[in-house]
């Protein structure tokens, strides 16, 4: 791969990621519910070749996967399986599209198809009864897609990307490495596991790597997976019923699973935000992304203003 278009897809893959971040400081009125800003810049992609857009699609699952902590985790099967399935269908219709079909339509196939994924992929582990979301999904998908659509029209990226002062990021690959390996491991381990005592004790564990790893606990992000994961189990009463609630019961099995399987989530979500401390080398496209995006951030952080302002300084940024 040339370094030029090396550059230009890393770059591009960073600022999904700084989207990501933005829109992390927006309020949120529907919990479960994400824009997904970063396909801002998947729809500014959309002239790359082929080649380069299917890299570009993976590189950002991974690189947001690492920076929000769900590498080691079942969320970033569906991240990659949504950036790159959601991906191909934009860039389909982009390359098909006729005069009827403009960016806003293919912005909007994307976000459908982006739901539709994670809907479909999040029955296999939580069962049947996810499918019950898919609607409002899709409602506020086609919503979002509009939202992304327009400001991707109103953003301006910089046809050269910035010089990235090699000073400013060193990788640790020995560290990588094993840092890695244990998280891994452990994760894996953790959904091999079905005690509800020993999910707990993991559970804990996992917090503590995480403070070491100097990385916030985020205890709504923890207490919505609990929430949402419960619920889904409670829609398949099984067992004992404990209380019913007119006609809903509440039963011990469906509630006894719904803990066991958000214990694994919670505590492999924890484990994952170690990685975030992970530093590949910039010779790769991965290890180049993340010195972008730091680079990016940081700049974004120290600008003053409106939320769109501070985007738009931080795009005209030569040098990070």
């Amino acid at each position: 791969m040339q370094s030029l278009n090396k550059n230009r897809i890393a770059y591009l893959a960073s600022l999904t990621l700084l989207f990501s971040y933005a829109e992390m400081l927006l309020p949120k009125f529907f919990p479960f519910f994400k824009l997904g800003l970063g396909n801002i810049a998947i729809l500014l992609a959309l002239s790359l070749d082929f080649p380069s857009f299917l890299i570009l699609t993976v590189i950002k699952a991974l690189a947001s996967s690492i920076m929000g902590g769900t590498l080691i985790s079942p969320f970033f099967i569906i991240s990659l399986s949504q950036s790159v399935i959601s991906g191909l269908f934009m860039y389909i219709f982009f390359k098909i599209r006729s005069k009827w079909l403009s960016i806003f339509g293919i912005s909007m196939i994307g976000s459908a198809v982006s739901a539709l994924v994670q809907i479909i992929l999040s029955t296999i582990y939580l069962g049947k009864e996810t499918l019950r979301f898919l609607g409002p999904m899709l409602i506020f998908s086609l919503f979002s897609g509009i939202l992304i659509a327009a400001l991707s029209r109103l953003l301006k990226i910089p046809e050269k990307s910035p010089v990235i002062n090699e000073s400013n990021y060193k990788s640790q690959k020995v560290k990588t490495i094993i840092l890695s390996t244990i998280i891994l491991t452990a994760t894996i381990t953790i959904f091999m596991i079905n005690n509800l005592w020993i999910l707990l004790a993991a559970l804990a564990i996992s917090f503590i790597c995480q403070i070491l790893s100097k990385r916030k606990i985020l205890i709504t992000a923890h207490l919505s997976i609990f929430i949402f994961v419960i619920l889904i189990s409670l829609l398949t009463p099984s067992g004992k019923v404990l209380f019913s609630i007119s006609s809903f019961n509440i039963t011990l099995g469906a509630l006894e699973n719904g803990l066991i399987k958000a214990l694994k989530l919670s505590s492999a979500s924890a484990l994952s935000q170690c990685a975030a401390s992970l530093r590949p080398s910039n010779k790769g496209l991965l290890g180049l992304t993340l010195s972008y995006y730091r680079g990016l951030s940081d700049k974004f952080k120290n600008t003053q203003g409106k939320l769109f302002k501070r985007i738009q300084e931080t795009l005209t940024s030569e040098e990070l």
